[in-house]
């Protein structure tokens, strides 16, 4: 929350247009629902949709929502696997093969 208002303040938008505009530009977010119950936070949530947020504000939020990576899918990482591996790299695939999804363009 704290990383979302302090973009907010230098994108000098509220919150909400932030977190709307951020979550429409998601990879496999189809649609946002906005839980607006008054004409003023419509009006606000729409405002999200005609700003772009820059790339390193943009990179700054991915980083601030990525979730920890749970049991089993740490056991995925390269620090596991080397480990499993005696340091040595296995069935390394080439960037971009298989890219992780919770890795943000």
């Amino acid at each position: 929350m704290a990383e979302l208002e302090s973009v907010a303040k230098e994108l000098g938008r509220s919150m909400a247009q932030v977190a709307v505009n951020w979550t429409v530009d998601r990879p496999g977010i189809a649609s946002v629902i906005v839980g607006a119950t008054k004409l003023n936070q419509l009006e606000d949530n729409l405002k999200a949709l005609e700003f772009e947020i820059p790339t390193e504000l943009n990179a700054r939020l991915a980083a601030a929502s990525r979730p920890e990576t749970q049991f089993p899918y740490s056991f995925f990482g390269s620090e596991i696997q080397k480990m499993i591996h005696g340091g040595k790299t296995v069935g390394d695939k080439p960037a971009g093969y298989y890219p992780s999804s919770l890795i943000q363009p």
